[in-house]
């Protein structure tokens, strides 16, 4: 099962879906129309003298997709295009067009009347036969919502997600996709596991479906949607057992900057799917007047690390990684902040969270006052996330994971202040959750050195057992080598 919600980075024209939320709880296959009467000898697609060839051709990429969600809890669903025996679902219009081509429905054919509930041509493909409990779904329509119970099975199942697959692309596949859409589902088409009587046709569908940022969604080729729903150490098995590695399974869509001197081995970074998180470079926490300096901490400890972390943001931004600034702060009422922290270390009126220390420096740890700024050498640029923290981790209360799943990202750079306290909690909350994490060390720093120093050792130690750790130099270094 998946632990995170995850996303298909490499459908187009979006990393599907939309928000990262891909789940088993939230997502359904549909498998549409894979009957005789569409890819099966003497059927109804082979009548009207078409290319059988082709409506067959994604019965495996079909197969191994199910494979993949029956075994991750994906619900499945089927549908079957087909009309009574005493044909009175079918409109007088689609009757008589069958009948201009010369393959009228309920006609008698080789494999029964044709689309017809009940015949032989009617049932599905040996290669694709529904389990025991999976949804199958009889329609009389092209669009797999009209007259069926589709639509309820999918909002009681708590549904948001579906991907589509099945016959024909541009008939019944895209009925069922734009119906869909107008519903609110998010919807993916695999390329693949599609086709049409016409490969002009199935061409066209994909492309109207990518049209105008994606008006009736994304596409995506099959091996690309069940890699990105299979867990990641079965990936990683499969690519051992491949005689591959973890870093071909990982990086195999972009450069791999790789640090050779990290601690505790070499740190290998896929830049596509890897973020920069800058933890608290505040005034509150680096200027004289300031919340630190009010506790009697030396701010020029803190300061130290500046160089180093303007030269690593530097390094990032050029490489084209996302970047993520934190500031621990609390809404302006303290709705978001706990009696626990309010009274820590019985802070005397005047020195606690949201009173106001300094004119120059506004409430202590409040959003937008002068002193929750980021310092100037290290500040923000537009398209750079800009997270406000009421914790000492950046994963509490912030939408941070989701917003990291929803780009695809793996691996996390981290630097900021103090690394003992907030850049170790953030670190420590992003591993639990699986992120591939690296301390830029001389990009971090602390009131009170010897603690750094034991930072660094615990998240290193027992072969990195919260991560690794580097240098700016080293990292600016390794991402230079990687875009030559």
């Amino acid at each position: 099962m998946l632990g995170r919600s995850a996303c298909v980075g490499s459908s187009s024209p979006y990393a599907w879906p939309f928000d990262g939320d891909l789940r088993p709880g939230n997502t359904a296959i549909i498998v549409i129309d894979m009957q005789v009467d569409f890819c099966g000898k003497g059927g109804y697609v082979d009548l009207m003298g078409y290319d059988l060839s082709l409506t067959q051709a994604p019965i495996e990429p079909i197969k191994r997709t199910l494979e993949a969600c029956r075994q991750h809890g994906f619900m499945v669903i089927h549908t079957r295009e087909g009309h009574r025996p005493d044909l009175s679902d079918l409109p007088a219009n689609k009757e008589w067009r069958s009948r201009q081509i010369g393959a009228g429905i309920g006609s008698a054919g080789p494999t029964g009347r044709v689309l017809v509930r009940g015949e032989q041509g009617w049932d599905f493909i040996p290669e694709l036969r529904p389990l025991e409990g999976e949804v199958v779904i009889e329609k009389p329509g092209k669009g797999s919502f009209y007259a069926t119970d589709l639509d309820m099975i999918l909002r009681r199942g708590g549904i948001r997600n579906l991907v589509l697959a099945g016959i024909t692309t541009d008939v019944c596949v895209h009925t069922t996709m734009r119906d869909a859409n107008d519903r609110g589902y998010e919807c993916l088409l695999l390329t693949d596991a599609t086709a049409a009587t016409d490969p002009a046709n199935h061409d066209a569908a994909i492309s109207m479906i990518k049209m105008q940022g994606g008006v009736f969604g994304a596409v995506a080729p099959s091996a690309a949607f069940i890699e990105a729903i299979t867990p990641p150490v079965q990936r990683l098995l499969a690519a051992a057992a491949a005689g591959g590695s973890s870093a071909e399974v990982e990086t195999d869509k972009g450069p791999l900057a790789i640090i050779p001197d990290a601690a505790p081995y070499p740190y290998s970074l896929p830049v596509k799917k890897a973020a920069l998180v800058m933890i608290d470079f505040q005034r509150d926490f680096m200027e004289s007047g300031g919340f630190g300096a009010s506790l009697n901490n030396d701010v020029g400890l803190l300061r130290q690390c500046l160089p180093a972390a303007a030269a690593l943001l530097a390094a990032c931004r050029a490489a084209g990684m996302a970047v993520v600034h934190t500031l621990e702060a609390h809404k302006p009422d303290l709705s978001d902040l706990h009696p626990a922290k309010f009274t820590r270390g019985n802070p005397p009126p005047g020195m606690r969270i949201g009173d106001v220390l300094s004119e120059g420096m506004g409430r202590i740890l409040i959003r937008n006052e002068p002193g929750n700024g980021i310092v100037e050498e290290v500040a923000p640029i537009e398209g750079e996330l800009l997270l406000f923290k009421p914790g000492k981790g950046a994963f509490y209360a912030t939408g941070l994971d989701e917003w990291l799943a929803a780009r695809g990202i793996t691996h996390l750079l981290f630097a900021g202040v103090t690394t003992e306290v907030c850049v170790q909690t953030s670190m420590r909350e992003a591993n639990d959750r699986g992120f591939e994490c690296c301390l830029v060390t001389d990009a971090s720093e602390s009131y009170f050195p010897h603690f750094k120093a034991a930072a660094v050792e615990m998240i290193t130690a027992q072969g990195g057992i919260v991560g690794w750790a580097a240098t700016a130099g080293q990292v600016a270094a390794a991402l230079s080598k990687a875009a030559a």
